[in-house]
């Protein structure tokens, strides 16, 4: 369980308006490069999202676990 909460909404509303810069306005290596920018902010997001969370699936082992 997370212990305070994050606002990451504003994050990923950026990262959805450089990727959308990418696809609809820029043309070649300029998209592509912008394109590999939104990625990697989705990537940092979703971490950040998650960060500090504490996995209770009850799979154990690699993926995690209760500990029961």
């Amino acid at each position: 369980m997370r212990t305070h909460s994050r606002r990451v909404w504003p994050l990923f509303a950026a990262d959805a308006l450089t990727a959308a810069l990418a696809f609809f306005v820029f043309d070649g290596a300029i998209a592509g490069v912008l394109s590999f920018v939104a990625w990697l902010g989705l990537l940092g997001c979703v971490i950040y999202s998650l960060a500090g969370e504490r996995v209770q699936d009850g799979c154990g082992g690699v993926a995690g676990g209760t500990g029961f």
